[in-house]
């Protein structure tokens, strides 16, 4: 499957435009083993914490000036960055992770994986995660990007991690989901769905892992065991869904984003107590970008050019934001300001309960999702640069 960039057809194929369903169902053991380095800071990690929320506890920027700095890497940069310390932690389409340093943009290191990276990095405890295409989960030295372990799935990672405690969460294409010790990669346990496949990031929250398996059913697990707790599936004899983003976890709520068999955008509000829908909203395509919660308001990005918000007591439409090309962009929140990427080479930042534009960036190639930390906005973009604004 191919997709429609700027009315032409575009030669990368779906998966290297945002995860695949790669159905490998081979596993090994974990490899070299190294001490971990002393604590950086809080974990970072795709979405801003382990229940992608996409809400980063930090100031904002809520005028743009300038670039502070620029870093080129190899090849698209699609994953959020993950900003940790005095580093930031990002992966590349070229296989590779890179460290820079936060203040300058300078390189302090990068590791090759030896294959395609889609999902960002998760940094906790003076170690990267990193999942690529070929199904190797790698943990790196935060401080001198050096081999910590490493573990072979044979199952490619388009999910990013998930850090909790001393547990890494990582969903795999062959329907997997493996829990490993953080420090040293021994697996804790592991869930494994036949003949499916887990394409998107699992959401951990109050001991419980969200999982969004390719059959259409949102699977509780317990953290600890991998024990199924309960499921919500929507799916009936009329129609079918499968999962196109990362749940989210706030307020005693899951969201769910799907396609139906109509390839209509349905996102599923579910009762974290009931187990059962809310509210249900649907969009006229497919959303690849899971909602970012703030305050009431969901906001993600669609195939059909726009950013959505709609309250998250019902459901109902707050307001819309045009673009001119479709959205896989994870928006990001800190403050009363969301930021998120198009591929029409835009990042904008609107104010969350309006949705009027604060400012934007034009970049040279499509923009991906961004992360906020202390009023500085980093993002990496289709064309393998990284900036840092500010």
């Amino acid at each position: 499957m191919n997709i429609r960039i700027n009315g032409d057809r575009s030669p990368l194929k779906w998966w290297a435009l945002f995860p695949v369903v790669i159905m490998v169902a081979v596993f090994a053991a974990s490899c070299r083993q190294a001490p971990a380095p002393e604590a950086l800071s809080e974990p970072a990690m795709h979405r801003a914490n382990p229940a992608r929320t996409g809400v980063f506890v930090t100031e904002g920027l809520s005028n743009y000036e300038s670039i502070k700095w620029q870093f080129q890497a190899g090849d698209w940069v699609f994953g959020a960055p993950a900003v940790s310390g005095d580093a930031v932690y990002f992966t590349s389409y070229d296989g590779s992770a890179y460290a820079v340093d936060r203040e300058t943009g300078a390189e302090l290191w990068r590791f090759a994986t030896g294959d395609t990276i889609i999902a960002s990095a998760a940094v906790a405890d003076g170690l990267v995660f990193i999942g690529n295409m070929s199904g190797s989960i790698i943990a790196l030295n935060a401080d001198s990007g050096e081999l910590a372990w490493r573990v072979e799935t044979g199952s490619g990672f388009s999910g990013s991690p998930a850090v909790v405690g001393e547990n890494v969460y990582f969903t795999a294409e062959n329907g997997l989901l493996l829990a490993l010790d953080s420090s040293s990669g021994d697996e804790k346990w592991r869930f494994q769905q036949p003949d499916s496949s887990i394409s998107f990031s699992p959401a951990v929250a109050d001991g419980v892992v969200y999982v969004p398996v390719s059959d259409g059913i949102l699977r509780a697990l317990d953290a600890e065991t991998g024990g199924v707790l309960w499921s919500y599936d929507p799916n009936t004899t009329l129609k079918t869904y499968s999962p196109t983003a990362d749940p989210v976890v706030a307020d005693g709520v899951v969201y769910f984003m799907t396609n139906d068999n109509g390839l209509l955008g349905v996102l599923h509000a579910v009762d974290l107590e009931t187990h059962q829908s809310r509210w249900e909203y649907t969009t006229p395509q497919e959303n690849f970008s899971a909602p970012a919660v703030s305050e009431g308001v969901l906001i993600w990005g669609s195939l059909d050019n726009n950013l959505y918000a709609v309250s998250a007591a019902d459901g109902a439409l707050l307001w819309t934001f045009p673009t001119d090309n479709i959205i896989f962009s994870a928006t990001a929140i800190a403050g009363d300001t969301a930021y998120f990427g198009s591929t029409d080479k835009n990042l904008y930042a609107l104010d969350v309960q309006s949705g009027q534009q604060r400012w934007q960036f034009r970049a040279g190639s499509g923009v991906s999702s961004p992360a906020i930390a202390d009023g500085i906005v980093y993002v990496g973009t289709q064309d393998g640069i990284l900036y840092a604004l500010q």
